[in-house]
Protein backbone atom coordinates (compact mmCIF):
# COMPACT_ATOMS: atom_id res chain seq x y z
CA UNK A 1 0.00 0.00 0.00
CA UNK A 2 1.10 3.55 -0.70
CA UNK A 3 0.92 6.04 1.76
CA UNK A 4 1.20 9.98 1.64
CA UNK A 5 1.72 11.76 5.30
CA UNK A 6 2.57 15.38 5.67
CA UNK A 7 3.34 18.21 8.41
CA UNK A 8 5.77 20.69 9.71
CA UNK A 9 7.65 17.98 12.08
CA UNK A 10 9.49 21.23 13.75
CA UNK A 11 9.04 19.42 17.25
CA UNK A 12 9.03 15.69 16.15
CA UNK A 13 6.78 15.50 19.02
CA UNK A 14 4.72 12.62 20.20
CA UNK A 15 1.76 13.11 17.75
CA UNK A 16 3.84 13.67 15.09
CA UNK A 17 5.65 9.89 16.00
CA UNK A 18 2.12 8.17 15.76
CA UNK A 19 1.33 9.49 12.85
CA UNK A 20 5.08 8.52 11.13
CA UNK A 21 4.10 5.48 12.67
CA UNK A 22 1.06 4.90 11.63
CA UNK A 23 2.11 5.77 7.58
CA UNK A 24 4.48 3.19 8.79
CA UNK A 25 2.50 0.20 9.68
CA UNK A 26 0.02 0.48 6.87
CA UNK A 27 2.14 1.09 3.99
CA UNK A 28 5.00 -0.87 2.30
CA UNK A 29 5.92 2.75 0.66
CA UNK A 30 5.59 5.87 2.63
CA UNK A 31 6.07 9.48 0.83
CA UNK A 32 7.00 11.96 3.70
CA UNK A 33 6.06 15.50 3.09
CA UNK A 34 8.08 18.26 4.81
CA UNK A 35 6.84 21.85 4.64
CA UNK A 36 9.42 24.16 3.45
CA UNK A 37 11.14 27.41 5.65
CA UNK A 38 8.32 29.68 4.33
CA UNK A 39 5.21 27.41 4.56
CA UNK A 40 4.51 28.66 7.92
CA UNK A 41 5.41 31.90 10.16
CA UNK A 42 6.91 30.60 12.96
CA UNK A 43 8.95 27.52 11.87
CA UNK A 44 12.18 28.08 13.87
CA UNK A 45 14.42 24.96 12.58
CA UNK A 46 15.26 24.97 9.13
CA UNK A 47 13.95 21.98 6.34
CA UNK A 48 17.22 20.30 6.89
CA UNK A 49 17.48 20.24 10.54
CA UNK A 50 13.42 18.68 10.21
CA UNK A 51 14.00 16.36 7.56
CA UNK A 52 17.27 14.97 9.82
CA UNK A 53 15.00 14.12 12.70
CA UNK A 54 12.29 12.52 11.03
CA UNK A 55 14.99 10.34 8.85
CA UNK A 56 16.58 9.15 12.06
CA UNK A 57 12.98 8.31 13.00
CA UNK A 58 11.66 6.52 10.51
CA UNK A 59 14.80 4.61 9.74
CA UNK A 60 13.79 2.39 12.26
CA UNK A 61 11.00 0.58 10.63
CA UNK A 62 12.86 -0.87 7.50
CA UNK A 63 10.14 0.50 4.87
CA UNK A 64 11.05 1.94 1.71
CA UNK A 65 10.08 5.64 1.91
CA UNK A 66 11.09 9.05 0.23
CA UNK A 67 11.00 12.48 1.50
CA UNK A 68 9.67 15.64 -0.09
CA UNK A 69 9.92 19.21 0.25
CA UNK A 70 6.36 20.51 -0.02
CA UNK A 71 4.78 24.20 -0.16
CA UNK A 72 1.41 23.87 0.14
CA UNK A 73 -0.73 21.10 1.32
CA UNK A 74 -1.23 18.98 -1.39
CA UNK A 75 2.60 18.20 -1.97
CA UNK A 76 2.88 15.11 -4.43
CA UNK A 77 -1.17 14.50 -4.05
CA UNK A 78 -2.04 15.73 -7.01
CA UNK A 79 0.64 14.37 -9.04
CA UNK A 80 0.94 10.73 -7.82
CA UNK A 81 -1.47 7.96 -6.81
CA UNK A 82 -1.78 6.68 -3.34
CA UNK A 83 -3.69 4.68 -1.63
CA UNK A 84 -4.54 6.60 1.96
CA UNK A 85 -3.38 9.52 3.56
CA UNK A 86 -2.80 9.53 7.21
CA UNK A 87 -3.75 12.18 9.00
CA UNK A 88 -4.72 13.44 12.55
CA UNK A 89 -7.89 15.44 13.11
CA UNK A 90 -6.20 18.45 12.90
CA UNK A 91 -5.37 18.02 9.60
CA UNK A 92 -8.50 15.95 8.24
CA UNK A 93 -10.18 18.47 6.76
CA UNK A 94 -7.13 19.21 4.28
CA UNK A 95 -6.87 15.60 3.20
CA UNK A 96 -10.98 15.89 2.25
CA UNK A 97 -9.56 19.18 0.26
CA UNK A 98 -7.01 17.10 -1.40
CA UNK A 99 -9.75 14.24 -2.24
CA UNK A 100 -12.11 16.36 -4.06
CA UNK A 101 -9.27 18.35 -6.20
CA UNK A 102 -8.40 14.93 -6.75
CA UNK A 103 -11.63 13.56 -8.32
CA UNK A 104 -11.94 17.00 -10.01
CA UNK A 105 -8.58 16.62 -12.06
CA UNK A 106 -10.39 12.49 -12.74
CA UNK A 107 -8.23 10.76 -9.98
CA UNK A 108 -9.55 8.38 -7.36
CA UNK A 109 -9.85 9.90 -3.45
CA UNK A 110 -7.07 8.51 -1.34
CA UNK A 111 -8.67 6.57 2.08
CA UNK A 112 -8.03 9.20 5.01
CA UNK A 113 -6.59 7.29 8.10
CA UNK A 114 -7.31 9.48 11.03
CA UNK A 115 -4.97 8.84 13.97
CA UNK A 116 -6.58 9.22 17.60
CA UNK A 117 -6.10 12.22 19.74
CA UNK A 118 -2.80 12.21 20.97
CA UNK A 119 -2.91 14.26 25.11
CA UNK A 120 -0.49 15.07 27.54
CA UNK A 121 0.00 13.96 31.19
CA UNK A 122 -2.12 17.03 31.78
CA UNK A 123 -4.98 16.00 29.39
CA UNK A 124 -4.99 18.74 27.04
CA UNK A 125 -4.21 17.91 23.28
CA UNK A 126 0.11 17.83 22.12
CA UNK A 127 0.72 20.73 19.94
CA UNK A 128 4.34 21.95 18.43
CA UNK A 129 2.83 25.57 19.63
CA UNK A 130 2.89 23.97 23.43
CA UNK A 131 5.95 22.47 23.32
CA UNK A 132 8.08 25.52 21.83
CA UNK A 133 6.52 27.49 24.64
CA UNK A 134 7.56 25.36 27.14
CA UNK A 135 4.45 24.09 28.85
CA UNK A 136 5.25 20.21 27.76
CA UNK A 137 7.61 18.51 26.53
CA UNK A 138 7.99 16.58 23.09
CA UNK A 139 6.85 13.14 25.21
CA UNK A 140 3.69 15.05 26.62
CA UNK A 141 5.27 15.63 29.80
CA UNK A 142 3.90 19.00 31.65
CA UNK A 143 6.81 21.32 32.34
CA UNK A 144 4.96 24.66 33.78
CA UNK A 145 2.21 24.78 36.60
CA UNK A 146 -0.98 24.40 35.63
CA UNK A 147 -3.56 27.10 36.17
CA UNK A 148 -7.13 25.82 37.32
CA UNK A 149 -10.31 28.47 37.99
CA UNK A 150 -13.56 27.55 39.92
CA UNK A 151 -16.24 29.96 39.65
CA UNK A 152 -16.79 30.67 43.29
CA UNK A 153 -14.89 31.26 46.36
CA UNK A 154 -16.60 29.05 48.52
CA UNK A 155 -14.28 26.51 50.14
CA UNK A 156 -16.18 23.02 49.50
CA UNK A 157 -15.93 23.61 46.13
CA UNK A 158 -12.29 24.77 46.06
CA UNK A 159 -11.54 22.16 47.82
CA UNK A 160 -13.65 19.93 45.76
CA UNK A 161 -11.66 20.37 42.76
CA UNK A 162 -8.76 20.66 44.78
CA UNK A 163 -8.81 16.71 45.78
CA UNK A 164 -10.27 15.48 42.58
CA UNK A 165 -7.28 17.25 40.83
CA UNK A 166 -4.94 16.21 42.58
CA UNK A 167 -5.86 12.73 42.22
CA UNK A 168 -5.31 13.06 38.75
CA UNK A 169 -2.50 14.84 38.13
CA UNK A 170 0.81 14.49 39.79
CA UNK A 171 2.33 18.05 38.62
CA UNK A 172 1.99 21.39 40.21
CA UNK A 173 -1.48 23.09 39.73
CA UNK A 174 -2.43 26.58 41.18
CA UNK A 175 -6.01 26.79 42.28
CA UNK A 176 -8.04 30.29 41.59
CA UNK A 177 -11.34 30.84 43.11
CA UNK A 178 -13.46 33.55 41.70
CA UNK A 179 -16.67 34.89 42.82
CA UNK A 180 -19.20 35.18 39.52
CA UNK A 181 -22.24 35.19 38.88
CA UNK A 182 -24.16 32.71 37.70
CA UNK A 183 -26.47 33.80 36.29
CA UNK A 184 -29.54 31.84 37.51
CA UNK A 185 -31.26 32.34 40.52
CA UNK A 186 -30.27 32.03 44.48
CA UNK A 187 -32.14 28.83 44.55
CA UNK A 188 -31.82 27.11 41.44
CA UNK A 189 -34.28 24.36 40.18
CA UNK A 190 -34.16 21.61 37.70
CA UNK A 191 -32.02 22.88 34.18
CA UNK A 192 -31.19 26.11 35.89
CA UNK A 193 -28.96 23.87 38.11
CA UNK A 194 -26.75 23.18 34.70
CA UNK A 195 -26.89 26.33 33.65
CA UNK A 196 -25.51 28.09 36.51
CA UNK A 197 -22.41 25.37 36.78
CA UNK A 198 -21.71 26.33 32.87
CA UNK A 199 -21.69 29.82 33.13
CA UNK A 200 -20.01 29.83 36.50
CA UNK A 201 -16.95 28.05 34.62
CA UNK A 202 -17.29 30.84 31.20
CA UNK A 203 -16.88 33.15 33.49
CA UNK A 204 -13.39 32.51 34.72
CA UNK A 205 -11.92 30.99 31.45
CA UNK A 206 -9.52 33.86 30.39
CA UNK A 207 -6.06 32.26 31.20
CA UNK A 208 -6.96 29.42 32.68
CA UNK A 209 -5.99 25.56 31.40
CA UNK A 210 -9.03 24.34 33.02
CA UNK A 211 -12.04 26.36 34.40
CA UNK A 212 -14.64 24.78 36.45
CA UNK A 213 -18.00 25.54 37.53
CA UNK A 214 -20.14 24.09 40.31
CA UNK A 215 -23.66 24.33 41.04
CA UNK A 216 -26.36 22.38 43.32
CA UNK A 217 -29.80 22.80 42.72
CA UNK A 218 -33.02 20.82 43.49
CA UNK A 219 -34.49 18.56 40.94
CA UNK A 220 -38.07 17.18 40.95
CA UNK A 221 -38.31 13.44 40.09
CA UNK A 222 -41.72 13.08 39.13
CA UNK A 223 -41.40 9.11 39.26
CA UNK A 224 -40.68 9.84 43.48
CA UNK A 225 -42.71 12.41 43.75
CA UNK A 226 -40.06 14.59 45.63
CA UNK A 227 -37.15 17.18 45.06
CA UNK A 228 -33.76 15.40 44.49
CA UNK A 229 -30.64 17.61 45.50
CA UNK A 230 -27.80 17.00 42.68
CA UNK A 231 -24.59 19.05 42.51
CA UNK A 232 -23.21 19.78 38.53
CA UNK A 233 -19.84 20.73 37.58
CA UNK A 234 -19.39 22.05 34.31
CA UNK A 235 -15.49 22.02 32.96
CA UNK A 236 -14.45 23.74 30.01
CA UNK A 237 -10.33 23.74 28.84
CA UNK A 238 -8.37 26.02 27.28
CA UNK A 239 -9.43 24.70 23.88
CA UNK A 240 -13.17 24.96 24.28
CA UNK A 241 -13.51 20.97 25.29
CA UNK A 242 -16.22 20.78 27.53
CA UNK A 243 -17.22 18.19 30.25
CA UNK A 244 -19.98 17.61 32.70
CA UNK A 245 -20.77 15.21 35.40
CA UNK A 246 -23.07 15.60 38.72
CA UNK A 247 -23.14 13.94 42.14
CA UNK A 248 -25.31 11.74 43.88
CA UNK A 249 -28.96 13.52 44.92
CA UNK A 250 -30.86 12.75 48.24
CA UNK A 251 -34.54 14.02 49.24
CA UNK A 252 -34.65 16.87 52.16
CA UNK A 253 -37.36 17.19 55.02
CA UNK A 254 -40.25 18.07 53.81
CA UNK A 255 -40.45 21.05 55.91
CA UNK A 256 -37.32 22.11 54.03
CA UNK A 257 -38.83 21.96 50.84
CA UNK A 258 -41.89 23.99 51.72
CA UNK A 259 -39.29 26.86 53.27
CA UNK A 260 -37.92 26.77 49.67
CA UNK A 261 -41.38 26.96 47.79
CA UNK A 262 -42.31 29.85 50.60
CA UNK A 263 -38.82 32.00 48.35
CA UNK A 264 -36.03 30.89 50.72
CA UNK A 265 -33.21 29.37 49.81
CA UNK A 266 -32.09 25.76 50.93
CA UNK A 267 -28.74 26.99 52.64
CA UNK A 268 -30.93 30.19 54.46
CA UNK A 269 -33.56 26.65 55.51
CA UNK A 270 -30.72 24.82 56.66
CA UNK A 271 -29.25 27.46 58.49
CA UNK A 272 -32.98 27.77 60.73
CA UNK A 273 -33.16 24.05 60.99
CA UNK A 274 -29.15 23.45 62.17
CA UNK A 275 -28.70 26.68 64.16
CA UNK A 276 -25.41 26.88 62.03
CA UNK A 277 -24.97 29.95 60.30
CA UNK A 278 -23.64 30.39 56.81
CA UNK A 279 -23.64 26.27 56.78
CA UNK A 280 -23.21 26.18 52.90
CA UNK A 281 -19.72 27.22 53.03
CA UNK A 282 -18.99 24.63 56.02
CA UNK A 283 -20.34 21.13 56.01
CA UNK A 284 -23.34 21.64 54.09
CA UNK A 285 -26.99 20.10 54.11
CA UNK A 286 -25.73 16.83 53.21
CA UNK A 287 -22.98 17.36 55.99
CA UNK A 288 -25.40 17.99 58.46
CA UNK A 289 -28.50 15.79 57.06
CA UNK A 290 -25.81 12.72 56.86
CA UNK A 291 -24.56 13.22 60.49
CA UNK A 292 -21.11 13.90 59.16
CA UNK A 293 -20.56 10.39 56.82
CA UNK A 294 -20.53 12.66 53.69
CA UNK A 295 -19.44 16.53 53.84
CA UNK A 296 -20.69 19.23 51.17
CA UNK A 297 -16.54 18.99 49.70
CA UNK A 298 -16.74 15.40 49.18
CA UNK A 299 -20.37 15.91 47.56
CA UNK A 300 -19.30 18.46 45.08
CA UNK A 301 -15.91 16.12 44.25
CA UNK A 302 -18.38 13.61 43.28
CA UNK A 303 -19.77 15.95 40.65
CA UNK A 304 -15.93 16.90 39.34
CA UNK A 305 -14.94 13.73 39.31
CA UNK A 306 -17.99 12.72 37.13
CA UNK A 307 -16.77 15.64 34.91
CA UNK A 308 -13.66 14.47 34.59
CA UNK A 309 -14.27 10.99 33.68
CA UNK A 310 -14.18 11.36 29.69
CA UNK A 311 -11.00 13.36 30.12
CA UNK A 312 -9.33 10.37 32.00
CA UNK A 313 -11.02 7.94 29.24
CA UNK A 314 -10.48 10.06 26.77
CA UNK A 315 -9.05 7.17 24.42
CA UNK A 316 -12.90 6.16 24.42
CA UNK A 317 -14.74 9.30 24.30
CA UNK A 318 -13.01 11.59 22.22
CA UNK A 319 -11.43 9.03 19.47
CA UNK A 320 -15.10 7.00 18.89
CA UNK A 321 -16.64 6.83 15.79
Amino acid sequence: MRIVVGGTFETLHIGHRELLKKAFEIGDKVVIGITDDDFKDGIEKSFEERKRKVIEFVNRFGKEYRIVKIRDIYGPTLSEDFDAIVVSRETRKNAELINKEREKRGMSPMKIVEIPIILAEDLLPVSSRRVKSGEIDENGRRLKKMIVRIGSKNPSKINAVRKIFSKIFSFEIEYIGDEVDSGVSPQPINDETVVGALNRAKAVMEGADYAVGIEAGIFWEKHLNDFVDRAYCVIIDKYGHVTFGHSGGFTYPSKVIEMVKSGMEIGEAMEKISGIPDIKKKMGAIGYLSRGLITRTEFNAQAVLMAMIPRISADLYLNSD
